[in-house]
């Protein structure tokens, strides 16, 4: 039982905050710089299939989105598990570009920080996992 956090920001700041577990699952991170490698980090996901997924996306040129939005697209509509998204402001976020069918469970938008980002994401995680383990 795990949790992905795919980070596409740069590392800096959040692995301070990020716990080696959260609800009971083992808590992993991946960095994943580019659209294409988020590509990947979300094929993989696809494959390994983790409990949840939160991805952290940064500020992308426009020209990156024609390039690799639909393969991007068609990433996360291939996730079996429900994700969260985060960004620094509304602009950035994958749904705002691509508008998946497979919406994210949650979109944190957090222009106070990046630590406020992680830690409002990760208690929405937790919650929902606390949730899905109790039944309720």
């Amino acid at each position: 039982m795990t949790i992905l956090l795919i980070r596409q920001a740069s590392p800096q700041g959040a692995p301070d905050l990020v716990p080696a577990q959260l609800a009971g699952h083992a808590v992993v991170s991946q960095d994943c710089a580019t659209l294409p490698a988020l590509v990947a980090c979300l094929d993989q996901a696809r494959k390994s299939r983790p409990d949840c997924v939160l991805i952290e996306v940064a500020h992308v040129e426009p020209a990156q989105w024609a390039v690799h939005g639909r393969a991007l697209c068609a990433a996360l509509e291939a996730l079996p598990v429900p994700y969260i998204e985060m960004a620094a402001n509304d602009d950035d976020g994958l749904d705002a570009h691509l508008h998946p069918q497979h919406a994210p469970v949650a979109c944190v938008v957090c222009s106070s920080g990046r630590d406020d980002g992680w830690r409002l994401s990760l208690a929405i995680a937790e919650r929902r996992l606390l949730s899905a383990a109790a039944g309720v």
